[in-house]
């Protein structure tokens, strides 16, 4: 069957019908047949035409870290929750940790992922562990799992510490211009803290993480590319040193790419003070000057994607002291209201490109542009709508988010994936 998007705005700053009110058709294949500022005739009876008035389409958002807990975890999150959470939240695309029981890190691990998750409206792709078991001591078989279809490396919510295996795992991965994802934070200078250091983890009590377990990390990290070569990704920076030491790497000529959670861009340390346990993360909020930092970070091009950070957590670990909770938060389904919040201070056309071409470009997937003849990859999302937020309409199995019971801007309509597509409304 195939589609008529009808009087839709574009947003996506590599087309040239971006900010255009247009009418775009798809067709039987998945690809764009045709895109016209003026009507377009419907070709046959099977042709479905959606009124999108009012509302606007980007190319599909692509989440670059999302925990969906399959297997071992399924209490939490499972692939069918996770993948139907995805579509609904606005999602074509996921890029999928390993941190499950057991761990995604054989060929089996990666093809139980694709193949259960193959007919999906969104697209789940699997990363594999570095090391056996994410215990940062031996390599797993690399060139094999990117022959499974792992489509990145990486210790998910584990951080790297072993030097050595750091230089290895970026020689192997070079081998096929692969990438590796490492998640910045000294394990020594961090044992023990659960919220960012300074001034609110003082008068709460709470022992902090310095600034530095994440920079040192960073230096580290940064010194073995030089030396090794290769392409290599930082998730989750968080402070305003890191934003610096990522943006002189990339002044120097080092493969480097980053992302930043929706949450370290729009919530500060102040939210620890009662406890709530649903700001308890990984890593930890931080403070306002490091939030200004990393919006000027994202502004320059330093920061090149925006994630969720999904993390899934079922009540046994949420609703306990603040010092023996879980980390994490579910962060899919509000993930748009948030991007909204900071559009007040980026313009949400540069924001869209953090989680649609950037994600596509670091992996090396196919660009899914919104002009003729691409491969279909689209959401429609309404910037002026609102929705309130309630365990009612949580798509996801666990609750652990602080937006709950708050009414939110922002509402996605539809997504659409080659010959896939499902409207909310």
């Amino acid at each position: 069957m195939s589609l008529i998007l009808k009087s839709v705005i574009v947003v996506d700053l590599n087309s040239e019908y971006n900010s255009k009110k247009v009418n775009i058709l798809i067709d039987n294949s998945g690809a764009i047949d045709k895109i016209s500022l003026s009507k377009i005739n419907v070709k046959t009876s099977t042709t479905k035409v959606i009124d999108c008035d009012g509302m606007m389409v980007s190319p599909g958002w692509f989440d670059f870290r999302s925990n969906f807990c399959d297997p071992g975890f399924e209490h939490k999150e499972d692939l069918t929750s996770g993948s139907k959470l995805a579509s609904f939240s606005g999602f074509t695309d996921i890029l999928l940790m390993p941190n499950t029981n057991p761990i995604l890190q054989s060929k089996n691990d990666i093809y139980y992922v694709k193949n259960k998750t193959e007919n999906d409206l969104s697209t789940i792709h699997p990363t594999a562990a570095i090391t056996k078991n994410t215990d940062g001591i031996e390599l797993n078989e690399i060139l094999d799992l990117n022959k499974a279809g792992a489509v990145a490396f990486t210790d998910g919510e584990k951080e790297l510490q072993n030097s050595d295996m750091m230089y290895k795992a970026l020689l192997y991965i070079k081998q096929f211009d692969g990438l590796l994802i490492n998640k910045p934070k000294d394990f020594s200078l961090s044992r023990l803290g659960i919220v960012n250091e300074g001034h609110n983890s003082t008068i709460s009590g709470l022992k902090g993480i310095p600034n530095i377990a994440e920079e040192i990390m960073l230096n580290r990290d940064l010194s073995i590319l030089k030396y090794s070569g290769g392409k290599l990704h930082f998730s989750g920076i968080s402070t305003k040193s890191s934003v610096d030491i990522i943006r002189k790497a990339k002044q120097d000529g080092l493969n480097v790419t980053c992302d930043v959670s929706i949450y370290n861009l729009i919530l500060d340390d102040s939210h620890i003070i009662n406890f709530d346990t649903n700001y308890k993360l990984d890593p930890p909020l931080r403070t306002k000057d490091d939030i200004d930092a990393l919006i000027k970070g994202l502004e320059d091009g330093t920061i090149d994607v925006i994630s969720s950070y999904h993390q899934p957590q079922n009540i046994e670990n949420k609703s306990v002291e603040f010092n023996n909770a879980e980390n994490g938060m579910i962060s899919l389904q509000t993930f748009f209201s948030n991007i909204l919040i900071l559009s007040s201070k980026i313009s949400l056309e540069s924001l869209i490109t953090k989680f649609t071409s950037n994600p596509r470009k670091i992996l090396n997937i196919e660009d899914r542009s919104i002009k003729v003849g691409s491969n279909a990859s689209m959401t429609i999302f309404d910037i002026n709508g609102s929705w309130d937020y309630s365990l009612d309409n949580n798509i996801s199995k666990s609750f652990n988010s602080p937006w709950l019971n708050w009414s939110l801007k922002g509402k996605v309509f539809g997504v659409i994936n080659s010959k896939k597509s499902k409207f909310n409304y």
